[in-house]
């Protein structure tokens, strides 16, 4: 059993690490369990497009409490893991602009930008204990604790 996230998610060949802010990669660590990990690689697999990145935010009373940007390389085969840095590592106040601003800066340092997800931490708490992924999201969204864009296709179907 991995001791950490970043030696669960080290354990799957896809992921590599790199760039990681200590404070939020700890914050992520409190959230994520093994099986969440397990999620985690089947959403990338599932979400993230070959030669594309994508990047979750976790809003703590309006300030980012942990960020994941995961880049999938040109042929889908492998995936670095950082966090976001600098002044998007700052954002705060209202969710969708924070949004705009990590996926602006993930396709200025990692190219393009295929999914956002931003969520309260509330919310993510719910999600990863959740059996019904899909109905946590849809309920996230409802309550206004949740952001998605951009959003694939694949995921906008699944969600539907």
């Amino acid at each position: 059993m991995p001791g950490t996230v970043a030696d669960a998610l080290t354990l799957d060949s896809r992921f590599r690490l790199r760039n990681v802010h200590r404070a939020q990669w700890t914050n992520l660590e409190m959230l994520l369990t093994d099986q969440a990990v397990d999620d985690l690689a089947v959403a990338v697999r599932a979400f993230v497009a070959a030669g594309s990145s994508a990047v979750a935010c976790i809003f703590d009373d309006n300030h980012l409490w942990a960020s994941m940007v995961i880049t999938v390389d040109k042929s889908g085969g492998g995936a670095t893991v950082s966090t976001l840095d600098g002044p998007a590592a700052e954002a705060g106040g209202e969710m969708s602009k924070a949004a705009g601003e990590a996926v602006r800066w993930v396709q200025t340092h990692y190219g393009p930008c295929s999914l956002g997800f931003f969520v309260t931490k509330e919310h993510a708490q719910a999600l990863l204990c959740a059996s019904d992924k899909a109905a946590a999201i849809r309920s996230a969204s409802a309550a206004g604790g949740l952001v998605l864009s951009p959003i694939p296709p694949a995921l906008a179907i699944a969600l539907a």
